[in-house]
């Protein structure tokens, strides 16, 4: 599990869930799926602790992914071009 990029929001959030689940159940986590760092380390940390794993134990690996997530996101966020060219006397386009 390592920090990757490529994935939409969705995409992200689909794979967060889906390792969350397995380190939850004690089952088996795959490696290299996108997540960030601090996300890979809560799961972990999760697996590691199963089964005693603990509300917060959870609840920061879902914070640590709300976070990577919105620098993600902010990072592969494509600018919208402007709606309406504005002609600037004496240049041509």
């Amino acid at each position: 599990m390592s920090s990757g990029g490529g994935h939409t929001a969705g995409a992200r959030h689909g794979t967060f869930e889906t390792e969350l689940s397995a380190a939850v159940g004690g089952r088996p986590m795959r490696m290299h799926v996108g997540l960030g760092p601090d996300t890979d380390s809560a799961l972990i940390i999760i697996a590691l602790a199963h089964p005693n794993i603990t509300d917060d134990m959870v609840a920061t690996a879902r914070r640590a992914f709300v976070t990577e997530s919105v620098v993600a996101d902010t990072v592969t966020e494509v600018p919208e071009p402007p709606a309406e060219q504005t002609a600037i006397p004496g240049t041509s386009l």
